[in-house]
């Protein structure tokens, strides 16, 4: 792979972990609805496993409220069964072709809880960036030792990665923050 790509994909991988992360803590619940708590579910239905965002329409219902409509009225047990058995602890109230999920506040604790794991998805989060880095420095070290670049492009690249690799943890850090002042907040 010719230089500088190297960095270019360097940056592309750092922008979809972030992303990534900012998906994953979008899942954490707060007493606020979001259907990104529930969308990834996976339902067992028609002989396999489908993500619930593929046979239902998940909609809000301001102050605390999640209305699931499966598209294929038979799937509502199978919904009901999967949010049962998920972490979420929610029980799910069946009526007619609709299932409604109601998030209770939560207590004190559990936002301090809820708040530490994110602090630790976002350690592991930047530990695949370091490894990530590594890999980038170890690809442009290689090129310069097969003279694929110059000792100068080798060191503009390695500032080019470093300064990649700082913008994303402030990023994580900023996505955390973000987060955490919502589980507050609710």
């Amino acid at each position: 792979m010719p230089f500088p790509y190297p960095v270019k994909n360097f940056k592309d991988v750092l922008g979809h972990l972030t992303q990534d992360f900012q998906k994953e803590i979008a899942a954490f619940r707060s007493s606020r609805p979001t259907s990104a708590l529930v969308e990834d579910l996976k339902v067992e239905c028609y002989g396999g496993k489908s993500v619930l965002k593929d046979i239902a329409s998940i909609t809000i219902q301001l102050p605390n409220a999640i209305i699931i409509e499966p598209w294929d009225q038979s799937l509502g047990k199978a919904i009901s069964k999967a949010i049962s058995t998920s972490s979420l602890n929610l029980t799910p109230n069946i009526n007619g072709n609709q299932i409604k999920l109601f998030l209770p506040p939560l207590s004190r604790e559990r936002k301090e809880e809820l708040i530490k794991l994110i602090g630790d998805k976002k350690e592991d989060y930047r530990i695949k960036l370091k490894k990530a880095r590594e890999t980038a420095v170890e690809n442009i070290k290689d090129g310069f030792q097969k003279k694929e670049i110059t000792e100068d492009n080798k060191f503009r690249f390695l500032e080019e990665i470093q300064k990649a690799v700082a913008e994303a943890n402030s990023q994580l850090d900023e996505i955390e923050q973000r987060k955490a002042q919502e589980i507050r907040e609710s």
